[in-house]
Formats: C-alpha cells, sequence, structure tokens
C-alpha cells in the first residue's frame, strides 16, 4: 500500500482530517452490515425462533434491535464531528479516569469473546457440513473441526484489518451485497418450500421451562421476556463501536444513518433467516437446517458463513486496536492487532463457550446499555459541543479531569443502572430478585434509569461536561 493510500491518522491517535476521511454513505452501509451480519445475528435468531413462534421471532429481532440503536444513535455524531477515536471522545463525558476504568473492564476485557463466536460460528458450519458429506476426520471431529477453521477465519480477519480502511471498505462493499442477497434468497427459498401457513403456525421447538427451570405458568412470559433480552443485549452491543467508524466518515448524515440502519434492520435479515431455521428444525444453528437442503445450499452456505464471520472479525480488529493505540500510542500497530487475533483464539479454544452465546449478550445487554445511555446524556446536555484539546488533555488542567478524573454523575449513575439491571435480571442464573422481570425486561429500563439518574446528577453535581 502507498504512502497516497494510507493516512497516519488511521492507525493512530491523531484526530482525522476531511483528507483521511474515506467512507461515504454507501461504504457506512456496507461496512456495518459486513460488521453486523455474522455469528452474533445468526445466533441471536437463532434462539429467539427457538422459544418463539415466526410473528414473535420476527418483530423481536427487528425491533429488540433497532429501538436500542436509535436510543443510543447519538453517540455516532460524536467521532464524526471530531474525528477523535470514540473512547477518546468519552473521556468527555465519564473523565479520563473513569473512562479508562470502563476502557479496559468493559472493552477491552469483554471483546475477545466475539471474534471467537465469529470465528466458531464459521467453523463449526464446515465441521457439520464436513461430517456430513464425508471429509476429513480431524475436521468432522466436534471440537478441533470448529477451532481449527476459527482460527484460519481470524488469522484472514486480522491481516485484512492490519491492512486498515481502504482494504476493509474493498472487501466490505463485495461482501454486503452478496450476503444480502443469498440471505433473501434463503428466506425466500424456506418461505416457499415449507410454506408460509406452516411456518407462521408452528409451535417454537424449544421449552423455557425445561431449559431455564422458569415457572410452566409463566413460560410465555419469560419467553418473550429472554428473547427480547437477548436481542436488545446485540443491539445495545454496538455501542462500543461507533467512533472508531464514523471517524473515517465525510459526512455525519452518512455516519448517523449508516451505523443506524446497516446495524439494524438490514444486518437484522440474517437474524430473521436463522429465526427461521430454528423454527422448522428446532435448533438455534442455522447449519443444522442446511445439511437438510440441497448440497448446492450447503457449498452457498459455506461461503456465506465464512465470508460474514471473516468480514466481521475484520471490523472487530480494527476498532479494537485503533482504540488501544490511542490509548496506549507507544504500542505498535501491527503488534496490537496480532495481540487481539491470539485472545479471539484463546477464548475459542475453550470448550463450551459457543452455547453459552446467550449469557454472553445478557451480560454485554449490562454493560452497554449502561455505557450508551452516559454518552446520550452527555450529548443531550452539551447538544454535541466539546473541546477536543481537552479530550486529549487527561492532566488536572482538563475542564474534563472533574474529580480525580471521575465524573461523579457518571460513576453514581452507573452503579445504580448496575443494581437495578442485576436486580431485575441475573443473566448467569435467569433470576429476577425484584420480580420485575419477566414482565419487563431489563436491558432497556435499565438503559433509561441510567440516563435519568445521570441527566439529573449532572445538574445538582454541577458536573456537566
Amino acid at each position: 500500500m502507498t504512502k497516497k493510500e494510507t493516512s497516519s491518522a488511521w492507525f493512530t491517535l491523531l484526530p482525522t482530517l476531511p483528507k483521511d476521511r474515506v467512507y461515504g454513505m454507501f461504504d457506512m452501509l456496507t461496512i456495518q452490515i459486513c460488521f453486523g451480519i455474522a455469528a452474533w445475528f445468526f445466533l441471536v435468531g437463532g434462539f429467539t425462533g427457538l422459544y418463539l413462534p415466526a410473528r414473535e421471532a420476527i418483530i423481536t429481532v427487528i425491533f429488540g434491535n433497532q429501538i436500542p440503536l436509535f436510543l443510543i444513535s447519538l453517540l455516532a455524531l460524536y467521532s464524526a464531528r471530531y474525528g477523535v477515536d470514540q473512547w477518546i471522545a468519552s473521556r468527555a463525558v465519564l473523565g479520563p479516569r473513569f473512562n479508562d476504568i470502563l476502557l479496559i473492564a468493559f472493552y477491552l476485557g469483554s471483546s475477545a469473546g466475539w471474534i471467537a463466536y465469529a470465528g466458531l460460528l464459521a467453523g463449526n458450519s464446515v465441521q457439520k457440513i464436513n461430517l456430513e458429506f464425508g471429509g476429513p476426520g480431524i475436521i468432522s471431529d466436534p471440537y478441533w473441526g470448529p477451532v481449527i477453521f476459527a482460527i484460519v477465519a481470524i488469522l484472514i480477519g486480522w491481516y485484512n484489518a492490519y491492512l486498515g480502511p481502504t482494504a476493509l471498505k474493498w472487501v466490505s462493499r463485495f461482501g454486503a451485497i452478496f450476503m444480502v442477497t443469498v440471505l433473501l434468497y434463503f428466506i425466500y427459498y424456506i418461505l416457499v418450500i415449507t410454506g408460509i401457513e406452516k411456518i407462521f403456525t408452528e409451535p417454537p421447538k424449544g421449552d423455557v421451562v425445561a431449559d431455564f427451570g422458569v415457572p410452566e405458568n409463566f413460560s410465555r412470559n419469560w419467553a418473550l421476556a429472554l428473547t427480547l433480552e437477548w436481542n436488545v443485549g446485540l443491539g445495545f452491543s454496538w455501542a462500543f463501536w461507533y467512533g472508531q467508524w464514523t471517524r473515517l466518515v465525510k459526512n455525519e448524515s452518512a455516519a448517523y444513518h449508516g451505523t443506524l440502519w446497516g446495524w439494524g434492520i438490514i444486518a437484522a435479515v440474517s437474524g430473521v433467516f436463522s429465526a427461521l431455521t430454528a423454527i422448522i428444525i428446532g435448533s438455534f444453528d442455522p447449519t443444522d437446517w442446511i445439511l437438510t437442503a440441497p448440497f448446492s445450499f450447503a457449498i452457498l452456505a459455506l461461503i456465506l458463513f465464512a465470508i460474514a464471520n471473516i468480514t466481521s472479525i475484520m471490523m472487530l480488529i480494527y476498532p479494537l486496536s485503533i482504540t488501544t493505540v490511542s490509548r496506549f500510542p507507544k504500542l505498535k500497530w501491527s503488534m496490537v492487532t496480532i495481540i487481539f487475533a491470539i485472545l479471539g483464539i484463546l477464548v475459542s479454544i475453550i470448550p463450551g463457550v459457543f452455547e453459552r452465546y446467550n449469557v454472553y449478550l445478557a451480560i454485554i445487554s449490562l454493560l452497554t446499555g449502561i455505557y450508551g445511555a452516559l454518552l446520550t446524556g452527555g450529548y443531550l446536555l452539551t447538544r454535541g459541543e466539546f473541546s477536543v484539546e481537552d479530550m486529549y488533555d487527561m492532566s488536572k488542567n482538563s475542564k474534563y479531569y472533574y474529580v480525580g478524573g471521575f465524573n461523579l454523575a457518571a460513576v453514581i449513575a452507573t452503579i445504580v443502572g448496575f443494581i437495578f439491571y442485576l436486580t431485575t435480571f441475573n443473566p448467569l442464573t435467569t433470576q429476577s430478585m425484584n420480580g420485575l422481570f419477566p414482565y419487563i425486561s431489563a436491558g432497556i429500563p435499565t438503559y433509561f434509569v441510567t440516563l435519568a439518574t445521570f441527566l439529573l446528577l449532572s445538574k445538582v453535581l454541577k458536573q456537566t461536561p
């Protein structure tokens, strides 16, 4: 790649200038479609279709993801306006020290799981299809097959992420069009071959009473609340990933709408597809439906899952790396990118991690819903007017230093949000201490509790950004 094709701002903490911004509206849509259509949507759609009938499953997948994106959509404007990395921008709202705590504990601490899930879904598909058609023994092994291909997928994704925004742009242009086309064809095939009436009258094959130990007389409430929580968790999960992309966009409109729709209803097509396959065969993994379809579908599905998850790994490792070098500028780009690839590989080899995806989503809903609420509140309080100089200044001289590097309003609101979420829904035990779940979900109410607390305390404590 020549010097004319690169910018130092693409790989460092420097804010992007107009000449560095290479993404228009179409590019933002294709990049976020490639980011969105992957293991997370395939699996959350599959889990949703396992416990809900078709009509409710489709509504839950689409609106369960789109509504959280509307709630946190203002996050797209921070970096689009100022050209800084997301976690540099959030210092203005959180204070530099509190920002670092959330950066390390929330963002960096949870993100290797996304890389692993993307690699494992692609690997799981290869293993099952290979086993069905009598391929090499080691690839057919239920543990080593998915892990081996996951490692290959992660390494391919890592290399493209290392190359930077230009490589990602061209790969995503092809990948997004291909994936949306194939998914729409698969959905059409399912509706025609299985029949619309049969699909929409088929009862869900999962059992929340047996799987989660919930009261039988409230099984429908629990099924609705749990599946909504998983989808809301995915919708809120994008809160960590805005600014690393929107800093590369030519205008605020493209940044706002590209993320809102690319991560939302367009990418949700993949969740609708896997929800329908789960309704038909009773498995959260869409690969199991592929095995019942013609052989040509197996080949097409392998290509789909490979492109979907490899492109998503690319879209994960690049923003993770740009945030890391923005915070720790002495680290080399090549070293940071390979570290995240290795972390993703290490998580992918943990036995049973693939099947615990729904628990992971609920935890992510807690973390990202709170973070999204705080940054939404910060934007509302300031109308998006911030000082770039003070964002970069982590000393006491910065107007965003607050009290010892902590915005007390944000700290207290975070604690309140945590308490409300965990007493409403414990993602590890699926218990509700306050009894509100399953009458309400936890993620969206926690967002509003956190936002209201933050806005109120910002005025009372005079901790406005």
